[in-house]
């Protein structure tokens, strides 16, 4: 039997009808307080082995955001669990609930659990509430669903192992596994001679400690001391015994022990770490489950097996945020054995998460991301949409180059994109100076790396996560200008972002319309204003260029007297002079940037910096004083490391010198300003990115 989807509608955070599908091992990941616990919370109402934790209470039943008694006197919530029953298995346990199965056209044997509650205001401080779990034995008809209510004795056929997120969770995972080991100690089909033997053994044992002269002592006044008070002849004598008498009353007082390699010391659990008993207690429940799989195999082999024992026919495992208590070198343990558990066909687990350790290691088929509609309070839970299996390049790289690739972007409130290692240190610098700290924010700053915005932006916008991104232009370099608003405008269509107007001569989105824009060229100053002013229209999408080549050039362009204060003595570009000689570029600057030798090999930088190739232009779309800045770009940014310049930039050299948050603003490039001011806005009202 396997937990195949669950309903929730009025529990907690799920105020609206919320559908959950699950597998072998599903993930919840998802910021803090988006509603990731409340699912393992509603299974354990349903399932939990321990009375008080099933317990239903007003806090349980979801309130609107401003809704208070005053306005409400009565709420309900519906919690449907649906399992698929084995039509194979002929175990008593699956006939027990055979006759509450719903049989589908399909074949499939569906068991629907139902947990119902009403909460009215009775004047009482929780109010009144009243609770059952039914079967569903008929939903065929919405309108006259027939169920009946469900016994505990057959709930407990599925079983739920709930470890919450707490530093020291050996008590719930402690309790839950002794448990296990004991009720399989009990079970044991004991040798008649055996049984007998270690009976005698223990009773044998309780004669010689009740004969030794302390104890006889101790005893012989509580038994005097106790007939003063009390003359009834059934309790005449009291005495202290060893209660463990027996087998069964041995199995409860079982534990384990560790025995060193090297001094053959023993160590009990509790003498370990907590992360490392953490993982102990999860290997035993693992144990048990292996265990009980061996049972179901071996049950038509032998006639007598070793072990007596009727597992449940599902266990639920569920692991609240293991990143809590357990370090993270070993994370990567603990995953690889909750797949294998996940394996079994007695056991399903469930994990959640906001460890970028654990995504990392997990199918993304099996992740479900829980996102809070911070208008709303409204949870809700969707998988990642991956591509068809049968196109397995396009799902590798799917998984690769977006799943996978900074596990950080689930968590984030906003998510900034872009091109590569320089923006990953400017960006940041920018907001920060601006007030707008990432990780106070939760802004997650994704490098794109060479990967294309393709798959980030299809992941990011089917989990309705908000993101801005910043691109070069690379004016004048193959595929830049035209061809980057040919790109960008396909993709934007692909997430059915619709841009406000479209370059001239383009009337729709096609391929043959992007085909066409991507060739067109620019070769003048008008050529280039004409693109300048249709990036509006993008940036109101929140796609930003670092305009008119790439944010190095960018810096460059609004803080050049910063960048060259790095050199150190000769260090800096040269010039060839006519005669022979070399001499340094800021030699010439700035009163004879006018020389022919100067000129040249501004023209030559120009031609470097966009480093030809088919239908690139001659850099006439440059000012005369960008193609000036392009003997110094090519010799800070394409001559030498450029996350290197920027930091000694940005946090100073060897000198002390540094870009204060005053300098930094003050000179601002206005494409990385509006930008902030869109973080801004993003986070103050919470916008979607891309409506």
């Amino acid at each position: 039997m396997k937990l195949v989807k669950m309903v929730i509608d009025g529990f907690r955070s799920y105020g609206e009808k919320t559908t959950l599908k699950f597998g072998e091992l599903t993930t919840l990941i998802g910021d803090n307080g988006v509603g990731k616990t409340t699912v393992l919370l509603v299974l354990n109402k349903m399932f939990g082995a321990n009375a008080s934790d099933r317990v239903i209470r007003e806090s349980d039943f979801y309130s609107p955001i401003g809704e208070n008694s005053v306005t409400t006197d009565q709420k309900k919530m519906l919690c449907d669990t649906y399992f698929q029953l084995d039509d194979s298995d002929d175990r008593a346990q699956a006939e027990l609930l055979r006759h509450v199965c719903i049989a589908k056209p399909q074949g499939a044997l569906i068991l629907h659990v139902q947990l119902s509650a009403n909460w009215v205001d009775d004047g009482s401080a929780e109010g009144a509430i009243e609770s059952k779990i039914y079967f569903i034995i008929d939903d065929s008809d919405p309108d006259n669903i027939k169920k009946q209510e469900a016994p505990r004795r057959e709930l407990n056929l599925i079983r739920m192992i709930y470890v919450p997120a707490v530093r020291n969770p050996e008590k719930q995972l402690g309790a839950a596994s002794t448990s296990l080991l004991a009720r399989l100690v009990r079970s044991v089909n004991w040798n008649a001679e055996t049984k007998e033997d270690i009976e005698d053994q223990l009773s044998k044992l309780n004669q010689t400690v009740l004969e030794e002269n302390g104890l006889r002592r101790i005893n012989e006044t509580l038994s005097a001391d106790w007939r003063k008070y009390y003359q009834d002849e059934r309790f005449a004598n009291v005495a202290l015994t060893i209660d463990s008498t027996n087998l069964n009353s041995l199995a409860n007082r079982i534990q384990s022990t560790f025995t060193s390699q090297a001094t053959g010391h023993k160590f009990r659990p509790e003498e370990m770490g907590d992360g490392t008993r953490s993982l102990f207690y999860i290997s035993n429940v693992a144990s048990v489950l292996d265990i009980e799989q061996s049972i179901l195999e071996d049950e038509n082999i032998q006639e007598k097996p070793l072990i007596d024992h009727q597992p449940p026919l599902l266990t639920l495992v569920a692991i609240e945020e293991p990143e809590n208590h357990i370090s993270p070198h070993l994370l990567g343990k603990l995953v690889g054995r909750l797949k294998d558990m996940a394996e079994l066909t007695n056991c399903q687990v469930l994990l959640t998460s906001h460890s970028p350790a654990i995504i990392s290691r997990i199918n993304p088929e099996s992740i479900r991301y829980v996102r809070l509609d911070p208008h709303e309070g409204t949870s809700t839970i969707q998988s990642l949409n991956l591509p068809d299996k049968e196109n397995t390049v396009e799902a590798y790289r799917y998984v690769k180059l977006a799943v996978q690739v900074y596990p950080e972007l689930y968590f984030a409130q906003l998510v900034v994109l872009g091109e590569g290692a320089s923006e990953e240190i400017i960006i940041p610098r920018f907001l920060e100076a601006s007030g707008e700290y990432l990780d106070e924010n939760g802004i997650a700053f994704v490098p794109l790396a060479g990967r294309f915005v393709h798959y980030l932006w299809n992941l990011l916008n089917q989990l309705g996560i908000p993101f801005i991104t910043l691109l070069d232009l690379d004016r004048e370099r193959t595929g830049g200008g035209w061809g980057r608003i040919s790109y960008i405008l396909g993709e934007l269509n692909m997430i059915d972002c619709k841009v406000d107007k479209l370059p001239s001569g383009i009337e729709e989105i096609n391929d043959g319309a992007l085909n066409n824009l991507s060739k067109r060229l620019i070769e003048n100053k008008d050529d280039a204003n004409e693109l300048d002013e249709y990036l509006k229209n993008l940036e109101r999408k929140h796609v930003y260029f670092s305009n008119p080549l790439d944010i190095d050039f960018l810096m460059l362009t609004y803080y050049s007297d910063e960048y060259k204060h790095l050199l150190k003595g000769n260090e800096g570009p040269i010039i060839k002079t006519q005669n022979g000689q070399q001499k340094r570029v800021k030699e010439y600057e700035p009163q004879n940037v006018s020389s022919k030798e100067y000129l040249k090999r501004a023209e030559e930088a120009t031609k470097s910096a966009l480093k030809g190739g088919v239908d690139v232009t001659a850099g006439e779309s440059y000012s005369s004083s960008e193609k000036d800045l392009m003997i110094w770009y090519v010799y800070f940014f394409l001559g030498r490391g450029k996350p290197t310049t920027h930091i000694q930039v940005l946090d100073g050299d060897e000198d002390g010198s540094k870009l204060t948050d005053e300098k930094l603003l003050k000179n601002i490039p206005p494409v990385i300003e509006r930008l902030c001011a869109d973080v801004a806005t993003q986070l103050n009202i919470g916008a979607e990115s891309h409506d």
